[in-house]
């Protein structure tokens, strides 16, 4: 064989050698970009060592546990906690909760966008329980006795 024409192994060597080289390179890129994201997350003024951080993870668990509970029947809602309505004395507890906390999370310095994106999920939930809540009020056995028949 002449120099002018190599061995197709040789080629197949080379693209071999060539796509290791390639993989090597993107898994250091990778593993260097990932670690300067995570030591960026980790040095963040809302990162893990703040309750900017931890606050929201285990905050999630209101908006979770609504979402799960929405295939329960409506009559297993309790109005006072869920939503009320404050003309009928009732307490707003998880609403109002939720949108003093989206206020909160605006506003406090350094703006905390984590726990505003968990409220307002949170507050989504709520009112889609609250509104089953009053559907199933609105025809419930006990008003419909208390109505009269004409």
């Amino acid at each position: 064989m002449g120099l002018d024409h190599p061995h197709p192994r040789d080629k197949r060597t080379y693209l071999v050698f060539g796509v290791s080289l390639s993989c090597i390179w993107l898994y250091k890129l990778q593993h260097s970009l990932s670690m300067e994201i995570l030591k960026t997350l980790w040095k963040s003024p809302i990162g893990p060592k703040t309750t900017h951080f931890w606050g929201p993870v285990f905050n999630w668990s209101l908006p979770i546990a609504a979402y799960v509970d929405r295939n329960k029947p409506p009559e297993q809602i309790s109005g006072r906690m869920t939503g009320g309505l404050f003309l009928l004395n009732f307490v707003a507890v998880l609403c109002v909760y939720s949108a003093l906390f989206m206020r909160f999370a605006w506003m406090v310095q350094p703006r905390n966008l984590h726990l505003l994106v968990c409220h307002a999920a949170n507050e989504t939930v709520q009112l889609y329980q609250f509104s089953r809540w009053v559907n199933a009020q609105g025809s419930s056995p006990q008003q419909k006795k208390e109505e009269p028949e004409s």
